[in-house]
């Protein structure tokens, strides 16, 4: 191949502005986005953007702020004129939204641009007009204080960049959801967006963050939201993450700003959507709009041309900030929610001792009846309830742990068991068990809420060495093939934490001679095999890293109550006694939620009321 040999060329200013333009007008909301932060900057309190052809042919943003001087207005369509700051070190101190000097510059290279100001309540301003980055003179005109930008065929001198533009539709979207992000970290600021005509946006003046969250999104979409606060010297945050419960796979909402800026950061976001993961499966993410304010010597806006990121001083520390702040946020709020446990909704009994004895849960549990066999005690099957289901729920240890220390049972540990053991349940085609709360109802997935339930009292056990057993009078052999079998082999330190009793039965055989005291014999071959296929399917690898959780994921999986098996009134008030007793109660180890909550307010719009 023929070698060429280019020789260096200073570049024309037009073709340079507009590669500069290139760089920071990525599309009509990014010159939007500009216009409404320059008007901030200005001390607006109130701004209205009109918005014509998706943003190609009109965006005009005005706003009531300090506006400008005739020769300051002379100056702003330069490149690198700014007001915001005077030296390098200026950049390590960042307060305002703009400061690159760059925005108007580069929005006048590809459109045709006018601006007009006055700086005071004379009705006295100046005007400047610019057609592709060609300035032209200030001359006098009429205008209120403050400023007003229009951009006219935006792109008009840039085809190229102009064809590869999305959809209007999607460039429109676009346009209102900057709107919205902005405005959204400034409640003391009145918005107005107008699109083709039609008033999209209009945000009065509201008292906090949240308020005007909720004239964004809907007063039920805030109402949804739970706020997770947390500070600690030099940084504070303040999130509205939305609720497990509301599960979306694609959400609208997600937007962090960093001292009120509206920036990117995968750190954050990363912490972000791995704390609400805690609560629900990896496959959803969390409506959110996160609030940090930052020392500004700890980040530097100045890495990217939009200002659209920024780089912290130590994003490891930040994002495992942000990580305990939300799942402390969203756990505090979401899993002892007083609606959940009914608090208020008691019945006449409500608030007495429970009937049970919460000193030996497991003997209340059991279906067993106790019969003398070679001078020693077993524990034999009462055939009597063969057809109704056992099921396991005794006190996390760590529940007897605290209260020995204050020598009576935790204070929600008693109001969730006395609550649940006094309300009516109701099995619902044997899989679902619909329990009235105080504001609507719950609809349990009786299987999913059985293995979070176990899922949790298995890694317990892994962390304490053993589980509870009932031996058998005969082992239960089971035969694998080779591969099943390696898999109980290499899993069988679990397997026994679990409460099972193994041994090698020779060939691809083994001999289970006891199982968890919750179990049957004749579950415990399905159980395994089910275990043994959870394992080679390797179902959850990405979202349950560690082996102990895979094969706790897995027990729980064959051990829990499936659909179709008949509950008891007591099983289903102890089913719902231990779920809430968990960690997590609202998702499965899977990441399937294990209940549904229906309002009354919800159940009245069905019925139309």
């Amino acid at each position: 191949m023929q070698q060429r040999h280019f020789s260096i060329e200073i570049l024309p200013p037009p073709v340079v502005e507009k590669i500069a333009a290139g760089e920071v007008i990525e599309r009509p909301a990014s010159v939007l986005k500009e216009l409404i932060e320059n008007a901030i900057d200005a001390g607006a309190t109130e701004i209205e953007a009109l918005v014509e052809g998706a943003g190609f042919s009109k965006i005009a943003v005005t706003d009531n702020g300090s506006g400008m001087s005739q020769a300051d207005l002379g100056k702003c369509l330069r490149r690198h004129a700014t007001s915001k700051i005077r030296s390098a070190d200026d950049l390590f101190a960042i307060t305002t939204m703009g400061f690159r000097g760059e925005a108007l510059a580069s929005i006048a290279a590809v459109s045709r641009l006018t601006v007009a100001t006055s700086a005071d309540k004379s009705g006295l301003g100046y005007e400047i007009a610019s057609e592709g980055g060609v300035q032209g003179q200030t001359k006098p005109v009429s205008h209120g204080q403050g400023t007003t930008v229009e951009v006219l065929d935006l792109f008009y001198n840039v085809p190229a960049r102009k064809k590869f533009m999305k959809s209007q539709r999607s460039e429109q979207t676009a346009v209102v959801r900057v709107a919205e992000q902005v405005a959204a970290a400034f409640p003391s600021i009145h918005f107005k967006l107008t699109v083709d005509s039609d008033r999209v946006l209009d945000l009065p003046v509201a008292d906090s963050q949240l308020a005007r969250i909720a004239a964004i999104g809907g007063t039920s979409f805030a109402k949804g939201l739970i706020e997770c606060e947390n500070s600690r010297p030099g940084i504070e945050v303040i999130a509205y993450i939305s609720s497990p419960e509301l599960l979306q796979a694609r959400p609208r909402y997600q937007s962090l700003y960093v001292n009120l800026r509206r920036v990117d950061s995968d750190a954050v976001t990363y912490a972000l959507r791995e704390a609400f993961g805690q609560f629900i499966s990896s496959q959803y993410r969390p409506s959110f709009f996160c609030f940090l304010t930052v020392d500004p010597s700890r980040i530097d806006v100045n890495v990217h041309p939009t200002k659209q990121q920024v780089k912290f001083d130590d994003e490891r520390a930040l994002s495992g900030f942000i990580f305990s702040t939300v799942k402390q946020g969203i756990g505090a709020k979401f899993v002892v929610s007083s609606d959940v446990l009914g608090r208020e909704s008691q019945s006449p009994g409500f608030g007495r001792e429970p009937q049970k004895s919460a000193e030996d849960p497991v003997q209340e549990q059991l279906h067993f009846t106790k019969k003398e066999s070679a001078g020693n005690m077993h524990p034999e099957p009462n055939h009597n309830v063969v057809a109704e289901t056992i099921i396991p729920f005794p006190a996390s240890p760590k529940t007897f742990d605290r209260a020995a220390d204050s020598g009576e049972p935790p204070r929600d540990q008693q109001e969730r068991e006395t609550a649940w053991d006094l309300i009516s349940c109701y099995q619902i085609h044997e899989t679902y068990i619909l329990a009235p709360i105080k504001n609507g109802i719950l609809l349990i997935d009786q299987h999913a809420a059985h293995e979070r339930i176990l899922f949790e009292q298995a890694l317990d056990d892994v962390a304490r060495g053993r589980a509870a057993s009932q031996q058998l009078l005969f082992p239960v052999v089971i035969e694998f093939s080779s591969i099943e079998k390696a898999v109980v082999v290499s899993g069988q330190a679990f397997i026994t934490a679990f409460g099972f009793e193994m041994s090698d039965f020779g060939g691809n055989s083994i001999a289970v001679s006891a199982l968890p005291f919750f179990m049957r014999s004749g579950e415990v071959e399905d159980t395994l095999r089910t275990m043994v296929r959870y394992i080679l399917e390797e179902k959850e690898r990405d979202a349950l890293h560690e082996t102990e959780k895979r094969f706790a994921a897995a027990f729980a999986c064959g051990a829990a109550i499936k659909a179709g098996q008949r509950l008891s009134q007591e099983e289903m008030n102890a089913l719902l006694n231990s779920l809430f007793a968990t960690k997590n109660p609202y998702i499965c180890p899977h990441g399937r939620p294990t209940l549904v909550r229906i309002s009354l307010d919800e159940l009245s719009r069905r019925f139309l009321r």
